[in-house]
């Protein structure tokens, strides 16, 4: 079964003219997100697999499955490290 990823409890985040803003409290830090990364946080609202995420932005942007994977997958890698999502059981 595929590694499933959601928002994590740490991350706060707030809508602003169709951006995200997220902030993770323990660390102090915030985060900007624009466009396909805002929709892959929004996506992420629910627990969510790599390719029901790149299944939803094939939809909505131009890119083809491998493009998508693997940027899509160095994304959610980078909001694992930086806590704003946790890996959850499938």
């Amino acid at each position: 079964m595929a590694k499933r990823y959601k928002r994590s409890g740490e991350a706060l985040f707030a809508e602003v003219a169709g951006d995200v803003v997220a902030l993770h409290v323990q660390k102090g830090r915030s985060y900007g997100m624009e466009k396909v990364t805002a929709s892959v946080w929004r996506l992420l609202e629910q627990p969510s697999d790599l390719d029901s995420i790149c299944e939803r932005l094939m939809l909505e942007y131009e890119v083809d499955p491998e493009t998508c994977r693997r940027e899509v997958g160095q994304l959610i890698e980078l909001f694992e490290q930086e806590g704003l999502v946790e890996s959850v059981p499938g």
